[in-house]
């Protein structure tokens, strides 16, 4: 028998190769991920900026020192990376905390709910903007084992982190994308014939190893997005020629739901399990086979589709969408500081468009916040007599533990904040909570929403994005 180095065999080092990292019995033996490599083209590297406690700049500003070479050196995305603290974050011109606690209370309060079920975190858009990095330590110390990403640097900081379970990408990979997946034990998501072809060609590559496992999407939730359609025969055929690929092994079945209508949910979900029994019947094996269908919604409303697991995402972040709960805690809170006061006659306008006309002698906070951060540009607030007083979002923010409007458009990296009802009260350098509690009272993401007309998890992955981030407490 062929051996390698300390005398491991080479049957035994191909296995190692095919396990996540993270899982492998012997540290020692571990393939080497370091998300300090990052190379141009289809380098197997980080690609982006956006995880944990590193905002956007810090990263291009810290690629741009490291030269112009084929090989980029980034920085480690780490839970301590840049020593930002609540304290130090505080000295940015905005910053996102994020409460780990609430995160953990949040993930027990859904085990309770689902019972024997299995609880599959959704992590991805880096933690719905709250960073993987911040809170893949309490994913691992709460014991959940399957974890759902969509990107690969997010899987690459869970297994540099030390995440040992299952990853699960819940949508269609690209090309490059699968085969740098494979070093990270990611189980693709795939639901048409070419992409599954194209993975069990990297499988043919690699020689030989036990087949890849997979998670076969069906479009039986009606979504029409990542799923086969079993309900017409080119998509029968694609399932069959799918389930004789040698190379991969189906190691779950899911589809996902697009609404929230009692009747269409029960109507997908019995769908589905008729799609489940036509696949068994076409000799899909259902040994070890997870079944999944329930987001957070379904969680909350229907046990009926819990079935082996749940797939939960913004439940973990305090986000029960439609649900009326008070049961899950907000895990992000968003601040700035006022960094100017300045006091302006009555008759003035505020900032683009002249939007806003004072109407008494007014202070005026100026917050250093604006779109290039993430807050939307919609949240501007005008009362010039074609911005009727119904039609005018209600954006306010806190500090001190009060409400104070914002007026006038919000600008690139600006917004201004009417403090003039509190005179003495607001100072240089106070703390300014846009999203979140200050105090006894809280923006809310309802608020958040119906003030920008956008949707509250796109608002709060854009501003995760843009931001640095720092643990609470």
């Amino acid at each position: 028998m062929q051996r390698g180095p300390a005398g491991r065999s080479h049957e035994a080092r191909q296995e190692d190769e095919r396990r996540p990292a993270g899982l492998h019995p012997d540290p020692r033996h571990r393939p080497q991920l370091c998300l300090a490599r990052c190379r141009t083209g289809r380098g197997r590297g980080v690609s982006g900026g956006r995880i944990g406690v590193i905002g956007r700049r810090a990263l291009l500003a810290g690629l741009a020192a490291a030269g112009a070479g084929h090989a980029l050196a980034a920085p480690v995305l780490r839970a301590d990376n840049f020593g930002l603290t609540p304290a130090s974050a505080a000295r940015r011109n905005g910053w996102i905390e994020v409460d780990a606690a609430a995160f953990t209370a949040n993930i027990a309060r859904v085990r309770r709910l689902i019972g024997g079920s299995r609880l599959c975190a959704v992590m991805k858009a880096d933690a719905y903007g709250n960073g993987i990095a911040l809170l893949i330590p309490a994913v691992i110390a709460a014991g959940v084992d399957v974890v759902a990403i969509t990107a690969n640097d997010e899987a690459q900081v869970a297994r540099d982190l030390g995440y040992r379970g299952r990853l699960l990408r819940i949508r269609t990979a690209t090309p490059d994308e699968m085969e740098d997946g494979l070093a990270l034990g990611i189980e693709e998501l795939v639901g048409n014939r070419e992409a599954a072809s194209r993975l069990d060609a990297l499988w043919r590559q690699r020689g030989p190893a036990a087949p890849l496992p997979v998670q076969l999407a069906l479009n039986s939730g009606g979504m029409s997005r990542n799923g086969v359609e079993l309900a017409h025969a080119a998509g029968q055929a694609d399932a069959r020629a799918l389930l004789a690929l040698p190379g991969l092994r189906i190691a779950g079945v899911m589809t996902h739901y697009p609404g929230e209508a009692a009747d269409d949910i029960m109507g997908q979900l019995a769908r589905f399990r008729a799609d489940l029994a036509w696949l068994q019947a076409q000799g899909l094996a259902t040994d070890r086979l997870l079944r999944h269908t329930a987001n957070s919604f379904a969680t909350l409303m229907h046990p009926e589709t819990w079935l082996d697991m749940v797939r939960v995402g913004g439940l973990l972040y305090g986000d029960p969408g439609s649900v009326k709960t008070d049961d899950f805690a907000p895990t992000m809170t968003i601040k700035s500081r006022v960094a100017a006061l300045n006091p302006y006659p009555a008759g003035q306008t505020v900032n683009y468009d002249r939007i806003w006309r004072l109407e008494r002698d007014s202070l005026l906070a100026n917050i250093p916040l604006g779109y290039s951060d993430g807050v939307r540009r919609s949240v501007s607030r005008g009362n010039r007599p074609e911005f009727p007083a119904e039609q005018r979002p209600a954006t306010q923010v806190l500090i001190g533990g009060r409400r104070f409007p914002v007026v006038g458009r919000v600008t690139m990296n600006t917004l201004m904040v009417d403090v003039t009802d509190a005179p003495g009260a607001v100072r240089l350098g106070d703390e300014v909570v846009l999203f979140g509690a200050q105090g006894a009272e809280r923006i809310t993401q309802a608020e958040l929403e119906a003030n920008s007309s956008a949707y509250g998890p796109e608002l709060l992955a854009v501003l995760g994005a843009s931001l640095p981030k720092a643990l609470k407490g």
